[in-house]
Order: C-alpha cells, then sequence, then structure tokens
C-alpha cells in the first residue's frame, strides 16, 4: 500500500500524486471531531476549511507523506498557514493558482506543476528523471483519461434518464478516485456504466451546482424529495475528474495547466475575456442536462460563489430557468434543514 498525500482542491492533479508512488487522500470537511478551528482562525471562515483543520487538530486522519495545499482563496491560503501549526512535523507544499487563464498563467501554473511533482520524488526518495515524465505520468494520465471518459457516459445517463441511486453511486466513484486510487474508482465506474435498475419517471431533474457536495447521501435525499439529479457542477462532484490532454503541448506539465485551468473552472477562476462565463457555462450545463431547474448549493462564507450569485440568477432569469439558491455547511444536516425549500421548489417544477 502506498503512503497517502492529503490535499483539499479539485486542481489538484492526482496522476501526479500516484504517478511519484503515492496515493490521493483528498480530506473531506467531514468529521465528528470538535469545534476546535477557532482557536487559530477567524470563526467567520469558510466551513470548509475550519473543519478540514478540525481533522488536522484531532488527528482524525490516516498517516500522511505530506500535504499539498493550493492557493485557491485567502481561506485556503490561512489554512496551510494553521496546518503548520496543527501538524508542524508534517510535509508541506502551497501551489499558487492564478485566476485567470491566459498565456502567463498557463506557463505559471505549468510550472508550479512541476515544481509540485519534483516535490513529491523528494518526499518519496525517487531522484527525478525525463524518463519518469514521459514514462510514469502519461502513464497515470492515461488511466486517469480512461476514468475520466467512464464518468462521462455515467453522466450523459443521469441527464438522459432516472435510475434510483445512480447519482449517488457516482459519488461514491469519484471520492474512491480522491481517497484511495485511480485504478478502484475506475473498476467501480465500469460495473456502474450500465444501470442496474430500470429507469423512472416522475423526478423533477435539476442540476445542482457550486462548491463542495460529495457525501453520495445528500444525492439520495434529492430523490426522496422528489427530484432527480441530472446533472452536477462541483468541485467534489464530476469535475473533479479532468480529461487531460497531452497532446496539448510536449511539456507534459504544461498540458495538465492547460487541461486543469481551463476545463475545471470554479468561481475563483475567471477568463477576463469573457466576465460572465461562469453564470453562461451553468445556463449551458442545465439545457445540456435537460435540467427543469437549478439548484445552487454554496458554503457560508465563500466569496468566490456568492459574489457570483446574482450574474448566475440572471443568466437563469433570462433563459426563465427556476432557480434556488441555498447556503450552509458542509454537513448532511445542514441540507435537511433546507428540505422545505426544496420540496416547495420541487412544486414549482413541470414533471
Amino acid at each position: 500500500m502506498n503512503k497517502k498525500i492529503g490535499f483539499t482542491c479539485a486542481y489538484t492533479p492526482v496522476p501526479l500524486i500516484e504517478a511519484a508512488g503515492f496515493s490521493p487522500y483528498r480530506v473531506f470537511p467531514e468529521t465528528k471531531a470538535p469545534d476546535q478551528a477557532g482557536h487559530l482562525l477567524h470563526d467567520n471562515l469558510c466551513p470548509h476549511v475550519k473543519k478540514v483543520l478540525d481533522r488536522a487538530l484531532a488527528n482524525d486522519l490516516p498517516e500522511l507523506a505530506g500535504m499539498i495545499f493550493i492557493n485557491s482563496c485567502d481561506a485556503m491560503r490561512r489554512l496551510s498557514d494553521a496546518w503548520h501549526e496543527a501538524r508542524p512535523d508534517d510535509k508541506i507544499i502551497l501551489i499558487d493558482l492564478p485566476s485567470g487563464t491566459n498565456s502567463l498563467s498557463l506557463d505559471f501554473l505549468s510550472k508550479e506543476y512541476e515544481r509540485l511533482f519534483k516535490t513529491l520524488l523528494k518526499w518519496n526518495n525517487i531522484p527525478f528523471s525525463p524518463e519518469i515524465i514521459s514514462d510514469k505520468i502519461k502513464e497515470t494520465i492515461a488511466k486517469w483519461n480512461l476514468l475520466a471518459a467512464s464518468v462521462k457516459k455515467i453522466e450523459e445517463t443521469m441527464s438522459r434518464d432516472f435510475f434510483p441511486g445512480y447519482a449517488s453511486g457516482l459519488q461514491q466513484i469519484i471520492n474512491t478516485v480522491a481517497t484511495q486510487s485511480i485504478d478502484d474508482a475506475y473498476q467501480m465506474a465500469q460495473n456502474k456504466i450500465e444501470p442496474e435498475k430500470t429507469a423512472k419517471k416522475g423526478r423533477a431533474p435539476v442540476f445542482v451546482f457550486g462548491n463542495l457536495l460529495f457525501d453520495p447521501k445528500v444525492y439520495d435525499l434529492f430523490e426522496d424529495w422528489n427530484l432527480q439529479v441530472s446533472g452536477t457542477d462541483f468541485c467534489t462532484s464530476s469535475r473533479f475528474v479532468t480529461q487531460v490532454d497531452t497532446g496539448l503541448d510536449d511539456n507534459i506539465f504544461k498540458s495538465l495547466a492547460v487541461s486543469y485551468l481551463k476545463q475545471t473552472p470554479c468561481a475563483r477562476t475567471m477568463d477576463t475575456s469573457i466576465p460572465g462565463s461562469i453564470a453562461q457555462r451553468i445556463v449551458e450545463r442545465a439545457k445540456q442536462t435537460n435540467a427543469k431547474g437549478v439548484i445552487g448549493f454554496t458554503l457560508k462564507f465563500c466569496d468566490p460563489y456568492l459574489s457570483r450569485i446574482p450574474m448566475i440568477r440572471q443568466a437563469l432569469k433570462k433563459e426563465s430557468i427556476p432557480f434556488l439558491m441555498l447556503e450552509g455547511d458542509c454537513t448532511t444536516g445542514s441540507m435537511g434543514q433546507q428540505q422545505t425549500r426544496i420540496e416547495a421548489f420541487t412544486e414549482m417544477l413541470e414533471v
């Protein structure tokens, strides 16, 4: 069993972790550890960051060979700082992430990914060589792309028909690649591509987006509330499994940078040439997945997402697509508290 490398962000390239001889372990903000993060961070901070720090303070983690942080927002940067205090013996690397997608940003991120890979090799006492890049990285990317293609097929099935438990099954696959291995997740995906159950009617299809929604049980709750999740856009859902086009550039790190920065946009990443692109993307994805409505779910104090909700709301209104905005923490319970609002929203949708 390979040693585990912890990480917290979808911009972390899992193929590099596995190519360096480690297993990935995404530290989800799911814990029964006591609330201690306030000793190191402000209380009015992203609950994702605080719960991950609670896990570190309570040693509610497997043995980690190192921790990768992505400087995606100020709260995540503060988590990196606090981790030094909570677990001073851990090996840590902070990768800077550009907010734009222009050529300079791509060049910068490619160098950051190369720095990450060299650091991972050093942590595993493996010398850096061109052969590792040409062989090992490309091998893991090839496996990753097979998984991404399987996930896409599952998504296409989700957008066409309602199969009970299908959405939660997809989330289980994504959680597996985030916390175990590409191979394990790919095997699960192969068993999931062909639905085991018969398609059913009577559920209103909705597209759900936001920053984090990683608990498979939440997708089962949507079904209990007469909704069919026909598509998702979260950094913990299929957006995390980004297809990597190795033909984009001779430099494998540049290919990774282009694939992740352009194909995996979240609210903190902007295409300055198209300022409202995130809103347009939500509209397009809603239409592609045959959704009758859209539900947004963001964490409290997540300024990047909350600041973009008005333009998303306006774009959906222009297309006459009903929209429900929810805000909460990282628990299934917080979603359960929204049941009345979700059920009222469901009644608005045509089935």
